[in-house]
């Protein structure tokens, strides 16, 4: 059922897991944004919790083009 739709290459999964794995890594602040009263509120998470969000992502991209 889910293999008709939009499929990519390996190597561009790989390529993308690349690159989110160098953005995490050089990335200065991590914001995440909450509703408040007064609108949107852009609050910075801690360094390692984004850079571990950025890793794990870059890392499942890489073993999805792996895989494939």
């Amino acid at each position: 059922m889910f293999s008709h739709g939009f499929t990519t290459s390996g190597s561009l999964l790989i390529l993308l897991g690349i690159a989110v794995l160098i953005f995490g890594l050089v990335a200065d602040k991590f914001l995440i944004q909450l509703p408040g009263l007064q609108g949107i509120i852009k609050k910075p998470l801690p360094n390692w919790f984004g850079r571990l969000w950025f890793l794990v992502g870059g890392a499942v991209l890489i073993y999805l083009g792996i895989s494939h």
